[in-house]
């Protein structure tokens, strides 16, 4: 079974390719399981790529090249305590791309774009040591006709906080791996509450976790990333 995937530019993360986490999201959107998502390439832009299917896992090709691979995953439903929507506003304030972003044209937290048309999460520093935390409030774009948040939204919010916090330490990464579960639905216009915690690294592999929260349901999703040093 085969399908194709496009990606729009309003979808990018670095200029020229899609963001890490939309990418991720809307594969997942093709299994039933908590997928282990790996980028294998930058997701070209505005090209069509085949999605191809063999027993449980998938590859995502363009033209033969091998983009991205998807396969079964696990990850433990645990998160640090996040800090209330107010509090989480004023650390937004501490955003580190403020002062300097690799990808100021990321869907999900650059700095040149502007909501409705991106997602405008920007953690900053809570205080607390190794958490940064952001303020979200899903608009009605992001809508999958339910009155909820289509999964690769969530999955794309949960992916730049996991590279900010590395962002922190003045380094220029890329999404190597995701993986994520959403235990919840988030509701279109539902205050929300990122945050993004440093695991550790190995080398030029650094380690992050993210989770998004809501007042009424609390941890409602979590995500795991491994990200890659660039110069």
């Amino acid at each position: 079974m085969n399908n194709k995937l496009i990606i729009e530019p309003r979808f990018c993360g670095p200029k020229n390719s899609g963001n890490g986490g939309y990418v991720c999201g809307m594969l997942a959107n093709q299994v039933d399981y908590i997928p282990e998502i790996t980028l294998r390439k930058p997701p070209p832009l505005l090209v069509q790529m085949d999605i191809q299917r063999e027993n449980d896992s998938l590859e995502l090709k363009y033209n033969k090249e091998l983009i991205a691979t998807v396969k079964p995953g696990f990850i433990d439903f645990e998160a640090p305590q996040a800090p209330d929507f107010k509090t989480a506003i004023n650390s937004s304030k501490n955003y580190i791309g403020f002062k300097d972003h690799p990808y100021p044209s990321c869907f999900v937290c650059g700095t040149d774009r502007e909501s409705p048309d991106a997602l405008c999460i920007y953690p900053g520093r809570t205080g607390e040591d190794n958490l940064i935390a952001a303020p979200w409030v899903p608009d009605e774009s992001l809508n999958n006709g339910q009155g909820y948040v289509s999964q690769e939204f969530i999955w794309s919010a949960l992916d730049c906080p996991g590279g900010n916090i590395v962002m922190e330490k003045g380094l220029k990464v890329l999404l190597g791996r995701m993986t994520a579960k959403i235990k919840h639905p988030i509701k279109v216009g539902e205050e929300c509450v990122v945050i993004g915690w440093l695991k550790g690294n190995e080398g030029r592999k650094y380690y992050s976790g993210t989770a998004l929260f809501t007042k009424n349901k609390g941890l409602c999703a979590v995500a795991h990333a491994i990200w890659i040093h660039v110069q």
